[in-house]
Order: structure tokens, then sequence, then C-alpha cells
């Protein structure tokens, strides 16, 4: 998407705001920890040099891995092969044809949906708990990821409230030693254009002290909170996320660091941010480039739409979306499943096709095997002009490799309409229900676990 001289530009571009225009950083603990590093301070608006850039490149490591419950749940974050995450953040949920408030129970039904998967392997907090008081939703949410699920789940952060209920559960479930390895990611904003607020900068040093992983991601609407250039939009998403950068590094040397990238443009004739649009997808991937080139892993791309229904645009654009970021080499595809509406709605049916959809992107990825065995050469021999392939033992033996199992339309159309004539998306409606009827919760946990856990998040 950028050429290598237009990626050391934008790079470029970006050192030079960040030490003539500078980043407004709104928590004092946190300017005194970057002037410490080297920036210099007008109030709380900070100027940070290029060499304090490269000395926080140079110091956050360019892979590391999120341990889990067990090693088979072990997630590598820029290890060469993208992690797909579920979705975060929607207050409203598409339940048949009526848009209502996101409840507990639809939490819990993408946390099952997301366990049963076989590519998703990174639980979002899918959905506001709007049927909860507000002081509660932290708690239950944080209950339900880790007791209907053993797979890694982000740690929703937005007061000092949450990241002692992450800090907490981590504990419970590890032990007070919990903090010696990578175990919890928190994904923080920037608040564009140019500032971090009190809250990302204090959360973002705290768990960084812990040695925990955070990702920054910039969310920038071209034309509203950035310029109205794609490339502008670009310089200013990146100097945001290497102010955040600096100020992990400042808060704990070392700390994994994951940069996020989110941008898109706006509408100038409504004001609309558009994430179904090429251009969001571009910025993806230009994002990616970005942070290879500093030698950071980087969360970009996403299956999202601008489209109110689960229908051909949301799968159209949702496509265009995670294509473009893993072409690019993207690391972390958040927001991979479920999002509708752009991001302000979850669908069921929305994630299990996106489910579908990442399972087929992911086996694109991978190369084909060409070995003896698979150019069967005696086999064909064998068959000779003319001849079946069906009886052979060549082919019993190999006949289920590509037999990939979907709820989606394969059959020939007689068989299709005889059986309902469903659609895609009355199709995965009834796969939710199976999946959700065929759940079964991880039993790793013991009932001393068990029981701490429900004194801390539920009682």
């Amino acid at each position: 998407m950028l050429s290598p001289a237009d990626v050391a530009a934008v790079h470029e571009a970006a050192l030079r705001v960040l030490e003539h225009t500078g980043v407004l950083v709104q928590d004092d603990e946190a300017v005194a920890l970057l002037c410490a590093r080297g920036a210099r301070a007008d109030g709380r608006r900070l100027f940070i040099g290029e060499g304090v850039v490269q000395a926080a490149l140079a110091a956050a490591p360019s892979a590391f891995t999120l341990h889990g419950r067990s090693p088979a749940r072990d997630v590598r974050f820029g290890g060469g092969c993208a992690v797909f995450g579920s979705c975060s953040g929607p207050a409203f949920v598409l339940d048949g044809d009526r848009v209502r408030p996101g409840t507990l129970a639809d939490l819990e039904a993408t946390i099952k949906l997301g366990h049963v998967s076989s590519v998703i392997e990174f639980h979002g907090d899918s959905v506001e708990l709007l049927d909860l008081p507000e002081e509660e939703r932290t708690r239950r949410g944080a209950h339900a990821r880790v007791v209907l699920s053993d797979k890694a789940c982000e740690w929703v952060a937005t007061t000092d409230a949450d990241l002692d209920v992450a800090a907490a559960v981590h504990e419970v479930l590890y032990g007070a030693a919990w903090h010696d390895r990578p175990r919890g990611l928190i994904i923080l904003n920037t608040t564009s254009p140019l500032q971090i607020s009190a809250e990302t900068a204090r959360l973002l040093v705290r768990w960084a002290r812990l040695g925990q992983p955070t990702c920054a991601t910039a969310c920038l609407m071209g034309g509203t909170t950035g310029p109205a250039t794609p490339a502008g939009v670009l310089v200013v998403q990146h100097a945001e996320v290497l102010a955040a950068l600096v100020l992990a590094q400042a808060a704990a040397e070392g700390s994994p660091f994951i940069y996020g990238g989110l941008s898109t443009m706006a509408s100038l004739r409504t004001g609309a941010a558009h994430f179904g649009t090429p251009e969001f997808a571009r910025m993806a991937m230009a994002s990616v480039q970005l942070a290879h080139h500093c030698g950071l892993p980087v969360r970009a791309g996403a299956a999202v739409t601008d489209a109110h229904l689960p229908d051909a645009q949301a799968a159209t654009e949702s496509l265009q979306g995670v294509a473009g970021a893993l072409r690019a080499g993207s690391d972390f595809l958040f927001q991979g499943a479920g999002i509708l509406s752009s991001f302000n709605t979850l669908s069921l049916e929305k994630f299990v096709l996106d489910d579908e959809m990442l399972t087929a992107q992911r086996a694109l990825g991978e190369p084909l095997s060409a070995g003896a065995d698979d150019f069967a050469e005696d086999v064909t021999a064998a068959v000779g002009p003319g001849g079946s392939y069906l009886s052979t033992r060549h082919t019993r033996r190999h006949a289920r490799d590509h037999d990939r199992l979907t709820f989606l339309a394969r059959d020939a159309p007689e068989r299709w309409s005889s059986s309902g004539g469903a659609d895609a998306r009355q199709a995965a409606a009834g796969e939710v229900a199976r999946r959700l009827e065929a759940f079964i919760p991880p039993d790793d946990l013991d009932p001393m676990v068990r029981r701490q856990l429900g004194e801390l998040c539920i009682a």
C-alpha cells in the first residue's frame, strides 16, 4: 500500500509531529515519566524527540507470547500467524429483526461461540451489559470470560477499578506471582488528535509495570479527528501510537506492546465514520507496514461493516477489512466476528458467518503440499487416460483431507431446496443454535478457584 520510501517518509513525518507539535498527556505521573525519558514538557504538552522514540523502539519486543491456562492456549503476537479475536464494545444486539440493548446472556453466547471455534483464539468484550448496573459490568463480564472459556481474552479497562478486577482475577487463576510472564492483554485507545487521556495514561503505566502487554490503538476519523487525506491520518495515528509506546517503555523498559491502527475516513457530508469502505482496509494495510517498519507487532484490520444486517454488504465489507490486513501481514485482527453498524451492533448470526470467513482466510494462507504422494504419478499411471480415481487406495487415503464441514450451502440446488432452501442468514441462525446447544465449558478450574472467582466477581 505504501512503497518502502513512503513508509519511511510517514514515519519521519510522525517524528517531526512528535518533536515540534507534541502530544497532550493528561496525567502528571505520565508527564514526569516522559520527561525523565528525555521528552520536553510545556505543562502537559510533551515534545518527544527522535532519539527518545528510537530508544523506546529498541526496548520493545518485536514478538511475545501471551501465556494461557495451558500451553495449548498460549497465543503468539508477532509470530508470523495472525491472531484472530472476536469483537468488543457494541451497546446493541440485532435480535431477529429488532435492535435491543446488550445483555450478559449475549456476552455469554459469544464466549461460547468463540470457545468452540477452531479459529478464534481471543475473546473480546463483545457487548455492553446494559441489563446490569454499571458498577457490576466489568466483574460479571470477567467472570463469564474465564469460566465459560479457557482461551485468552481482553481485559476491559477504562478505570483503575477495572484494572483491579483484572489483577485480582489473574491472582486467583495463577497465584501471587501471576505477572512473572505476559498473561493479560489490555487494549487502550488514544484520544485523537494527539492526546493521551489521564485514564489511558494511568492504566498503560500501571499494566506495563506489571510486565503485561498493552495494545495502544489510534482510531482517527479522517476529516474530523484527523487530516482529510489518508496519508495525513497515518502520520497523526503513527505519532499517537509512538507516544504511547514511549510511555509504556518509560514505565517498564521491555514491556510488551502492540501497535494498534484502526483509523478510517469520515464522510464530510454526514460526519459519520465509514468502516466498510476500501479506505479502511487500505489504511489497515499501511498500518501494518508502519508497525513492522518499527519492529512492532500490530493490530490492524477487522471484520467490520457499515451494514445493519448480516447481508451481502456486510459479508463483502467484512472480508475486505480482513483480507487486506492479512495480505499485509497483520499480527492481530481484533473485532473479527459479529460486528455490524460501524461497531454499534452485535449479531450472533454474523459471528458464525465471520467465523467461517476467518477459517477460509486462514486456509488461504496455508501452502499446498507438494510431495511425491501429492503428485500421485503412480496413481495417474495406473488409472490412465479416461479412467477413474474414485476407487483407488490413494483416493481413500485422502478422502477427508479437504472435506471442510460448514453450515453454508454446498449441496446441489435440488437437495438445498428440498432441505428448506435457507439463505446464509437463516443457515447462520440455525448454526448459532446448534453450537450453543453443543457447547461444553472447560473443566480445568478446580472448585476452590471457581468459588473464589464467584466471590470476587458475583457476590
